[in-house]
């Protein structure tokens, strides 16, 4: 079992309005469904919502934008959490001000 990780920048995948660095993918998790990764977010709108069948939580590290889950709007900057249930659209989208914006993103089962 991985017990220390990083995000790996020799990874990067492109996602709707970021780019994804993985930090435990799936399967090497400490527990059995669940993953980490890093989003560095470059889309001044909202992309395409995701929808999971598992929850998914969010940490600002660094930077500032909005983030909508469902029907709810709400600024995000460093130090906010928000989750999205399993089920439940949400999207992220940077600041136009902002110099970026850091996501660790967790996936964890419903």
């Amino acid at each position: 079992m991985k017990y220390f990780s990083k995000a790996d920048k020799h990874a990067p995948k492109d996602v709707p309005g970021a780019t994804n660095y993985p930090i435990f993918p799936d399967g090497s998790a400490p527990c059995r469904g669940c993953n980490a990764s890093v989003n560095f977010y470059h889309c001044g709108e909202y992309p395409a919502p995701g929808v999971h069948d598992d929850n998914e939580g969010f940490y600002v590290v660094h930077g500032s934008g909005m983030a909508k889950v469902g029907e709810e709007e709400t600024a995000i900057s460093a130090g906010s959490f928000f989750y999205a249930p399993a089920g439940v659209p949400h999207a992220i989208k940077k600041d136009a001000r902002s110099s970026g914006l850091e996501v660790i993103l967790f996936h964890f089962p419903a």
